[in-house]
């Protein structure tokens, strides 16, 4: 007799669909209702209010994101390279004040 156990968020589908299918479909529900940490305020307060919408219970800041996920790979990686371009422009505005104050 198979062994009794907890069938998670895919215990709904039953015996249908496969064994990976319900696994990998519970996993995902399972971090996608984890509670996030905020882009805005940086607390653990955000969750899913629709597909690809994500809100803040503690600042109310809501913006769009994956549909599962808050944060998508391609997202990190394009946040990853503005944030690289904008920190190595302010690194030059940086180095010329230091120049003109130094010739001052």
């Amino acid at each position: 007799m198979a062994k009794k156990g907890s069938t998670g968020s895919a215990g709904r589908f039953g015996a249908r669909y496969g064994r990976v299918s319900r696994r990998r479909v519970s996993e995902i529900e399972d971090e996608m209702n984890e509670k996030h940490a905020c882009p805005d305020c940086g607390s653990e307060a955000v969750s899913r209010q629709g597909t690809g919408i994500w809100q803040c219970s503690k600042c109310d800041y809501k913006y769009a994101g994956g549909a599962y996920k808050p944060e998508t790979p391609g997202g990190r990686t394009v946040s990853r390279s503005i944030r690289a371009a904008l920190g190595e422009g302010e690194a030059d505005v940086e180095a010329e004040a230091d120049v003109e104050a130094v010739e001052e």
